[in-house]
Order: C-alpha cells, then sequence, then structure tokens
C-alpha cells in the first residue's frame, strides 16, 4: 500500500510539471499583431456586411486579416497566429491589398423556419427564402479581385484606425 501511495506522489511529480511545459508550448506563436478597425464606405455612404480582406503583401509577415463590417459600415479586423486555436484581435503591420466583396445571399432575408410535418428545405440556397432575382452588385468588380482592387494600404507598428473609402467608377 505504501509502494502504490509512494509510486503515486512520484506520478504526480512527474506528470504536472510535464503537462505544464506542454501547456506553455501551445501558446500562440507567431508575428505581433495591432489593433486595427475602421469604417467601410462607398461614395462616403457606410457598407453594411461586406468581407473585407487584408492581404499581406511581399514582405509582410503573417496570413492576412479579415472582417464583416457592420450595418455602419464599421469593422475590426481578425487574424490566425500560428499554433493558436482562436482568432486573434488585430493584423501584423505592413502592407495590404484590401479586398472587399458583398454578401452572397441578402442579409436582410426573411428565413422560415421550417415547421413539423412541412417538405424538407430545398439543399441548395438558404431555406424559406423566396426566389428572387440577384441584385446587382453595387461596388465596382475590381474592389473584389486581389490583383485589380486599387486599395492598398499599411498598417503602421501601432494599429490603429484604417478608413477604407471605395469610389464607384473603379
Amino acid at each position: 500500500m505504501i509502494h502504490q501511495q509512494c509510486l503515486g506522489d512520484t506520478m504526480l511529480k512527474l506528470v504536472i510539471p510535464a503537462m505544464l511545459a506542454l501547456l506553455a508550448g501551445c501558446a500562440a506563436k507567431g508575428p505581433k499583431l495591432v489593433p486595427v478597425s475602421g469604417k467601410l464606405t462607398f461614395d462616403g455612404a457606410p457598407l453594411a456586411h461586406n468581407t473585407i480582406q487584408f492581404i499581406p503583401e511581399p514582405g509582410t509577415p503573417g496570413s492576412g486579416a479579415g472582417a464583416t463590417s457592420t450595418a455602419t459600415g464599421d469593422y475590426s479586423l481578425i487574424a490566425t497566429k500560428g499554433g493558436s486555436l482562436v482568432d486573434c484581435m488585430g493584423a501584423c503591420p505592413g502592407r495590404y491589398k484590401v479586398v472587399v466583396v458583398e454578401p452572397m445571399f441578402p442579409v436582410d432575408a426573411d428565413l422560415k423556419v421550417p415547421v413539423e410535418g412541412e417538405q424538407p428545405a430545398p439543399a441548395i440556397g438558404l431555406p424559406g427564402t423566396p426566389s428572387r432575382k440577384r441584385e446587382r452588385q453595387s461596388i465596382p468588380p475590381a474592389y473584389g479581385n486581389a490583383l485589380y482592387t486599387p486599395l492598398v494600404v499599411t498598417v503602421p507598428e501601432t494599429g490603429g484606425d484604417i478608413s477604407l473609402e471605395l469610389k464607384a467608377g473603379r
């Protein structure tokens, strides 16, 4: 009995430090992220519910960052860091091409929740949305393509506010 207790104490003395070392090694590594937020506008009006991608140019560390603009056009970038299982707020300092993409489905779609006994929702598209013609894209297509976007920004070492102004006719 005493032999088993000593063995258990020894195991605890070995296992606990090993677990602590393992946990310390799981911390997110990678380049420094700085907070970046701003407002997305199109010809001066807030641009709601659009996806924003910051694509790093050569020499900028990290894999980029992204956000979705709110109803008022505000956004805050998030990024991933190597070894992390969660997204982190911010972006690496450096130079980026910025791509803006409109939502694929209408944000204001009134989704119908199926009632028991009804036919299942179709496998393609959003369930319960009426079939309607896709509205014409409101922003010029160049903003949605990393090769042609005119938006190029620099995230400073301290981060900060980077407002994005899209213009018609680009």
